[in-house]
């Protein structure tokens, strides 16, 4: 079996059993050694695999607590305690925001009805009735697919991987809760809100923050009961806790080595002279390898037109 219809096959069996299974339960359903197994999610890298160590067993329905750190995702556990490798399935397709105003024709991302990938469009028992797409089949989508390495899933199984992927199908955030320095934010409805208190910014996975004053735990008891509500699915919630979290870590340590790289490469500057100032970590891009930063010599404020 080729890697790339391998990975869409391990996709689609991690979707068949919730977005997320053990390292030994995948193996089943592939005529793999666990190290074979192990090499191919790991070529794939956690942009399409998510490995990780946790502590057995694990709870079901509740944010799993990790034991591996951000930089090591390939199951093994250096202190060799009893650990088990689990695997969460990742990817970057998504949902296009303009095709649910009618503003889209064609773009590289999927055109279907959000709400019918929520389980909530009101036209979902008669499909032909909704203006918006609810057919993983057509042209479109399927080249979409394709190019993200997904083959053969049905439409359950990429909900599935939409829903703990896709930040559009998300619970509504509370704006309101995300701004001020109060402990709610400017939201006056506080614990009675029926929208969801967490930071929004990382739910986009863009939160900057190391020690960010908004909660970062989408499972908790005020949340449990909106998502309950919505008769959204626990498990998604749980798997996209999951994957916001790591890509949450592996950010900061971008910024940080950012941070790290400007301030090694400043030149030195004598005493009673202000340094170059570098970029901050704000201005480092976030989940993308940041290249060496150039040398940069004293400003001549002088010779500036």
């Amino acid at each position: 079996m080729a890697e790339p219809t391998l990975c869409s096959f391990l996709t689609k069996v991690l979707c068949a059993h919730g977005g997320r299974m053990f390292l030994r339960d995948l193996r089943v359903h592939v005529e793999l050694s666990e190290a074979r197994l192990r090499a191919v999610l790991r070529a794939a890298g956690p942009e399409r695999f998510l490995l990780q160590d946790v502590a057995e067993p694990e709870p079901e329905g509740l944010p799993p607590r990790d034991t591996a750190e951000p930089g090591r995702h390939d199951g093994q556990r250096g202190d060799g305690g009893g650990v088990a490798c689990r695997v969460v399935a990742v990817s970057a397709a998504r949902l296009c925001a303009r095709y649910q105003r009618s503003e889209c024709r064609a773009c590289d991302q999927l055109h279907l009805c959000r709400r019918h990938m929520a389980g909530k469009c009101p036209h979902r028992d008669c499909w032909s009735t909704c203006t918006l797409s609810h057919d993983i089949h057509t042209p479109g989508n399927i080249q979409v697919l394709k190019n993200h390495g997904l083959f053969g899933l049905n439409e359950a199984q990429l909900q599935i991987l939409l829903m703990q992927n896709d930040p559009s199908l998300f619970p509504e955030v509370c704006l309101l809760y995300n701004r001020g320095e109060a402990l709610y934010g400017y939201c006056q409805l506080k614990d009675k809100c029926h929208k969801v208190h967490v930071c929004r910014a990382f739910i986009r996975g863009q939160c900057k923050q190391k020690s960010c004053k908004r909660s970062h735990q989408l499972v908790d008891a005020t949340s449990l009961e909106v998502i309950e509500d919505q008769g959204l699915n626990l498990p998604s919630i749980v798997n996209f806790q999951i994957i916001a979290s790591y890509k949450h870590a592996v950010l900061h340590n971008t910024l940080e080595d950012a941070a790290s790289s400007i301030s090694a490469a400043a030149p030195t500057q004598g005493p009673g002279r202000q340094g170059t100032r570098g970029a901050g970590p704000a201005q480092a891009s976030p989940l993308v390898s940041t290249p060496a930063a150039k040398e940069r010599g004293p400003v001549n404020l002088k010779g500036r037109r």
